[in-house]
């Protein structure tokens, strides 16, 4: 690492936090935008100025245990060819392969299952933010609650759920740069160990029928929040982002639940760096 890079500690950022309903009701948002390019809410973005630590620098302790997410270099076969991520079903039959391996070494688990993915290429073109042409979020949130998280092991595992649920499990997304280093529109990650219970807002998640609703977590501001980004995250380097853990529900077990996040704009990215392109694999991991 250069000198340079070791003197580059933080960076500042606005983040867009949530204001609850002022009538007291539920919050909820729709996953996908209207034609005039807007998600029906009920909720309102609070922008907060932070300073956001660069994880490549930061002396504090981090893991997905201690802070509920972790960073690793992880060379991708499959990443080196940036078109095989416009083949849905070679995403499905190979890069899963990369991310499975990828994660049941990072945490010692006994299974992963994967139930989605979604890329995401930074469009200022684009109006209508469509499962095809999804933007990057910059609204800090988790994406699932711990209901959602139950629900989604009964959803996909089926017959099996019940069984796995008897063992701790956790839902983490595995996130990559994909053809370009991520300089551009970032990803900031919130440490569990600054988050306190009442800046969780449980919020529905609409999405069209006959999918059901989700749950996720939509985050209200908090000074004693600390945030942290990859600077210039590479396509061989991927992000471990944890969105629920059944051993963080202990009381004083000391392990990360889970881990806000959002995209942000970073003032110190280069006017000519390429726009953002990443994937996000969502995974069930058993133990």
């Amino acid at each position: 690492m250069s000198p340079a890079a070791l003197l580059d500690h933080s960076t500042t950022g606005t983040l867009f936090y949530t204001t609850p309903p002022t009538d007291g009701s539920k919050p909820y948002t729709n996953i996908n935008a209207s034609a005039s390019g807007v998600r029906e809410t009920n909720i309102g973005l609070n922008p907060v100025n932070v300073k956001i630590n660069n994880i490549r620098t930061t002396s504090t302790p981090i893991g997905l245990d201690v802070t509920g997410f972790d960073v690793q270099t992880v060379p991708s076969p499959f990443s080196q060819n940036h078109k095989n991520f416009l083949d849905e079903d070679k995403v499905q039959s190979e890069y899963y392969d990369e991310i499975r391996a990828a994660l049941l070494k990072a945490t010692g688990a006994k299974e992963v299952f994967i139930f989605d993915h979604t890329i995401r290429r930074r469009s200022p073109e684009v109006v209508d933010d469509t499962p095809s042409t999804r933007q990057p979020v910059a609204r800090v949130h988790v994406d699932q609650t711990t209901s959602a998280a139950y629900n989604r092991v009964r959803r996909h595992l089926g017959d099996r759920a019940e069984e796995l649920l008897k063992n701790r499990f956790q839902l983490i997304n595995v996130w990559r740069p994909i053809q370009n280093t991520a300089s551009d529109h970032p990803l900031a990650v919130g440490s569990y160990k600054s988050i306190k219970p009442k800046d969780l807002l449980a919020t529905t998640l609409v999405y069209p029928p006959p999918t059901p609703n989700g749950e996720t977590y939509s985050i209200a501001h908090n000074p004693d929040h600390e945030w942290y980004y990859v600077k210039d995250m590479t396509v061989d380097e991927i992000l471990f982002i944890k969105c629920f853990d059944t051993e963080g529900l202990k009381e004083d077990s000391g392990v990360a639940l889970l881990t806000p996040h959002t995209a942000f704009e970073d003032p110190n990215t280069p006017v000519d760096a390429p726009l953002r392109q990443s994937i996000e694999v969502r995974c069930l991991v058993f133990f």
